[in-house]
């Protein structure tokens, strides 16, 4: 089967004229989430429907499954094109013109649902055709790789690889840093000491909505299944102790030339652009997308689910908390354009003068 995690999301253009041979029929997938349907299930998805995709709603296209719950925004559930959606009960859709809603199943959890599906189909995931490791590679003997490493790729003591993932040529991995299975990183790429690609992202949901019965983990909680790895440009640069967390529908992507200070952290499905420069301390949270250029100042921060444009500078320790364009500059929490931040600390500073001034 075709999931997103082969990073080839089904997109919008037309589904194939035929589907491949493991498809997944619609009972299999009532099946798999059986548990969490609602009750009122009518009027259901024609019984004939298949699925060979699993996409988020962004990516969704004819012939996939894409996934709604209640924080997802409004944009993405505005003239989906999707075979079929699972969403919770109180999410609403809204046709395009040219797209009507397409059929939906109501489930309890969506994130419940997602992890009962990504379990199940796991072993059914397309992969990348398999690697061959070329010359001139430089691996310590304390290093394990069990992925590819294209040529002249180097890596540090106590350093790991994992399966499936591939190490462009000229490469350098310095020592201890952690390359986890099905990582794609672009040639002329340095991972400093310590760093972690592609470790799983801080997703859970609740136990009782999955339908646990027994013994149940002391928080309530259980792991959302992260298998879409992360996707890295040619000549990125990673620092000391920083993490790039695996996305879970489609890979987490880093563009051309980043460079990620020490300590900075990128959230599962996060996707940001080319040339982007993030300072240490500063992070991104999970399924933001950024445009080329990003700029983010120490112990800056961005909220999850947000749009940012190209050319985005955002000041030391600010916390962006909504879409910005293209060239916005902004500063202070919530984050303001930077003018009006500084005006804004003038007068709070000539009050807090005029202020003392009475107290004398």
């Amino acid at each position: 089967m075709r999931l997103a995690a082969s990073r080839q999301p089904a997109g919008r253009d037309a589904a194939p004229a035929s589907l491949p041979e493991d498809a997944v029929p619609l009972d299999e997938i009532l099946r798999i989430c059986g548990p969490h349907l609602m009750p009122a299930v009518a009027p259901g998805p024609p019984s004939p429907l298949s699925i060979y995709s699993l996409d988020s709603p962004e990516f969704s296209g004819p012939g996939s499954l894409t996934f709604a719950a209640a924080g997802t925004p409004l944009r993405m559930r505005t003239g989906l094109r999707a075979a079929l959606v699972l969403s919770e009960p109180e999410v609403e859709f809204f046709p395009a013109p040219e797209n009507p809603v397409p059929p939906v199943l109501r489930v309890g959890s969506v994130h419940a649902s997602m992890a009962a599906l990504l379990h199940v189909l796991e072993p059914r995931i397309l992969r990348r055709t398999p690697f061959v490791s070329g010359g001139g590679n430089r691996v310590a003997s304390s290093a394990m790789v069990e992925g590819c490493l294209e040529g002249n790729v180097s890596v540090g003591p106590g350093a790991y690889v994992g399966k499936g993932s591939f190490i462009g040529a000229g490469t350098r991995i310095e020592p201890n840093a952690v390359i986890l299975d099905h990582c794609f990183l672009g040639r002329d790429c340095v991972i400093q000491s310590g760093a972690v690609i592609g470790c799983a992202g801080f997703g859970f949901y609740p136990a009782r909505a999955a339908g646990e019965d027994g013994a149940l983990p002391a928080d309530g909680l259980l792991a959302m299944p992260h298998l879409a790895g992360v996707e890295m440009g040619e000549g990125c640069w990673i620092g000391a102790n920083t993490v790039v967390a695996a996305g879970v529908l489609h890979p987490t992507r880093l563009g051309l030339g980043c460079k990620l200070d020490s300590h900075v952290q990128i959230a599962h499905n996060v996707r940001i652009g080319d040339a982007c420069l993030l300072a240490s301390q500063s992070g991104i949270a999970g399924s933001t997308v950024a445009g080329h250029r990003l700029r983010m100042g120490g112990a800056a921060s961005v909220a999850g689910h947000l749009r940012l444009g190209n050319d985005v500078s955002v000041a030391a320790c600010s916390g962006v908390t909504k879409d910005l364009p293209d060239r916005a500059v902004v500063a202070g929490f919530p984050a303001i354009p930077i003018k009006a931040w500084r005006l804004r600390e003038m007068a709070l500073r000539r009050m807090a003068q005029q202020r003392d001034a009475k107290r004398e």
